[in-house]
């Protein structure tokens, strides 16, 4: 889930290509080895048909005879295979996270391996900043217009969101540190927590280095709502200790953001006139998604689409666009307004289920992994964070990581029993080795 991060986000369509086989390979093991019933397939159908029905639909127009009259020929059938095994790789990659989130722990572990690996990440982006080659990695790590961070993307507001999406994990992680050690009732804080909150305050300001206006306000609101969500479960803890890490944390923080927040700052200055582009730019979209309501020009037609409509009116406006900078229009264009209606069926009763339930909303693990994908999704509304594929990925994983969560308990007895995960452990957990 990371490394694509760090390659281009794997938009190229030899990476893309690569990266969805992987993640279908990882989905299949994930199916292969987890028991399954009846019950389960019913509790996710809401989500998995609409999905299914999505994938079903797209993939018409590969079958030339089979939609003769229903839907109209791609534009780019080159990118069509491509892009319909991306869209599989994601819905796999959504459910099978589901799937496997249901093992007790499953979806704290992988939180703090993501965060591991994301920390590697960073620090090799540095690294690379301060000592590599220009020549050779200038455009990937700085554009060469605004001198804005691009994070190894190539795009800086892609890193900015994706840097984002990170900083939300630490953030997570850093909190599920801090009350484990609390219950616990250890001697001294332990260091990973330290570690976490000192990453989650890295990726923020490498959020701000990327000078992208969405991505910033999008993770600071995000960590606003975490810390004001989970603030009572705090309460209680040592006092001695606990209000000198609150002041240090914050104090860092604070001092972080005052040092690399000069330059997006600048950059909302001028939200007028982008606004005004923007909105010119989502008007434009909108009507050449009318133009094909039913079938859309075929996944990956959208660059051939955006040619073939310009005029001597649009061609400077969004002449080299490669995306909408809208998810919602985008799937429209490629896809039609039924593939835009499936996805939001699927999405309005993932997020049914996910709001039933108080622990999606009092878990430090489960509250990240949704406010991550909401910087994602804010990031996607007015710019190309989901056109990136590992975003798309990456958001899928945790999306089905936090679903996931609630497939695996069970609705608790009426004697007021707290609820059980139904799988076990696969590791050992700390009190097992006391």
């Amino acid at each position: 889930m990371i490394l694509p991060l760090a390659m281009e986000g794997a938009n190229a369509a030899l990476l893309s290509a690569v990266a969805s086989i992987l993640y279908l390979g990882w989905a299949a093991v994930a199916f292969a080895r987890l028991p399954s019933d009846t019950g389960l397939a019913l509790r996710m159908a809401p989500v998995a048909a609409p999905l299914l029905l999505l994938l079903a639909w797209v993939a018409l127009p590969l079958r030339p005879r089979l939609a003769a009259g229903l839907v109209s020929p791609p534009l780019d059938p080159d990118l069509l295979g491509v892009a319909w095994c991306h869209a599989f790789s994601l819905v796999a990659l959504l459910l099978a996270a589901a799937h496997a989130g249901r093992l007790r722990g499953f979806a704290r572990m992988t939180a703090r391996w993501l965060c591991l690996f994301a920390a590697i990440l960073m620090t090799a982006t540095l690294a690379l900043r301060a000592f590599g080659s220009p020549e050779l990695l200038g455009p990937l790590i700085e554009d060469h217009r605004y001198h804005r961070f691009s994070g190894l993307i190539g795009n800086a507001n892609a890193a900015g969101i994706s840097y984002g999406m990170i900083s939300l994990l630490m953030t997570g992680v850093a909190h599920d540190y801090w009350r484990e050690w609390r219950d616990r009732a250890r001697a001294w804080p332990p260091i990973a927590a330290a570690l976490a909150t000192t990453g989650a305050m890295m990726a923020t300001v490498l959020v701000a280095l990327s000078q992208s206006r969405t991505a910033f306000a999008a993770t600071c609101v995000a960590q606003i709502i975490f810390v004001v969500a989970l603030l009572p479960t705090v309460r209680g803890g040592r006092q001695r200790l606990r209000r000198p890490l609150w002041a240090g944390a914050l104090g860092m923080a604070a001092a972080a953001l005052w040092l690399s927040t000069a330059t997006v700052f600048e950059r909302y200055g001028a939200v007028g006139d982008d606004g005004a582009s923007r909105i010119a730019i989502l008007r434009h979209y909108a009507a050449m998604a009318m133009h094909a309501p039913l079938s859309g020009y075929g996944l990956g037609g959208f660059a051939v689409a955006n040619q073939r409509s310009l005029t001597p009116e649009t061609v400077l406006q969004v002449g080299d666009f490669g995306a909408a900078h809208d998810v919602v229009l985008q799937l429209a264009i490629e896809a039609g307004w039924p593939a835009v209606g499936l996805v939001a069926i699927a999405l309005v009763n993932l997020l049914w289920h996910l709001c039933r339930a108080p622990s999606a909303r009092t878990s430090a693990i489960g509250l990240s992994l949704l406010l991550a994908v909401a910087v994602a999704v804010a990031g996607s509304i007015a710019d190309i964070a989901l056109n990136v594929p590992a975003i798309a990925a990456l958001c899928a994983v945790l999306l089905g990581l936090a679903w996931g969560r609630l497939l695996g308990r069970r609705a608790p007895p009426r004697t007021g029993s707290t609820e059980t995960s139904v799988y076990p452990a696969p590791w050992p957990i700390a009190t097992m080795r006391n």
